[in-house]
């Protein structure tokens, strides 16, 4: 009971600066990265993307360059040079679970393989550009790393080096690439059909 006395005799404002901020505030939710009823924006966010004229939710572009203002995603992306992308969830986002929002979108996911997959094969240039350095010298260390350039130890002919089942984010990379290719091609015939 002696507590209850306590916390009715707090002033109000105390009351407001002590509520941990993970609790939900219909007064102060809408932001640069979320609407109104506290959901992160995703479409919104980008110039092609937005499903309105309205483009004052627009931050980035999904060009490979800045365009109309708005900076281009992928060249921040690039730019962070992170792997593990939490950086560019960090700096460019409003953090992880925002992140994990725009990758999970089904229109966003080709854009995103595709920044992965130039992000992969630039470090792994940039580590054989390295290898090439060290196979120079001389010692142990060159000579392990001119072995791995005759072995062209870089080349994976199968994903992550492991047989078996592919993940479902490999399955879903191979669906885009058929999506992709099955559209080229019904374009292409399309294009065909009406010059005849």
């Amino acid at each position: 009971m002696h507590l209850l006395k306590l916390f009715w005799r707090t002033p109000i404002s105390e009351e407001v600066t002590t509520k941990p901020s993970y609790i939900f505030n219909p007064l102060n939710q809408a932001s640069k990265w979320k609407n109104a009823v506290g959901q992160y924006y995703t479409r919104h966010l980008f110039f092609e993307t937005t499903p309105t004229a309205d483009k004052s939710t627009v931050v980035y572009t999904l060009k490979d360059n800045d365009h109309r203002g708005f900076p281009s995603l992928y060249c921040l992306y690039m730019e962070e040079n992170d792997p593990t992308e939490w950086r560019v969830a960090q700096k460019y986002l409003d953090g992880w679970s925002h992140w994990e929002a725009l990758t999970d979108c089904s229109w966003f996911r080709p854009y995103f393989y595709r920044w992965r997959k130039e992000m992969e094969i630039r470090l792994r240039s940039e580590n054989i550009a390295r290898l090439m350095d060290t196979a120079a010298g001389e010692g142990r260390e060159a000579s392990s790393a001119a072995r791995y350039l005759i072995e062209k130890g870089w080349d994976q002919k199968e994903p992550y080096g492991k047989k078996g089942r592919p993940s479902k984010d490999q399955v879903r990379e191979q669906a885009i690439l058929i999506a992709r290719d099955k559209e080229r091609l019904s374009n292409d015939f399309a294009r065909i059909s009406r010059t005849n």
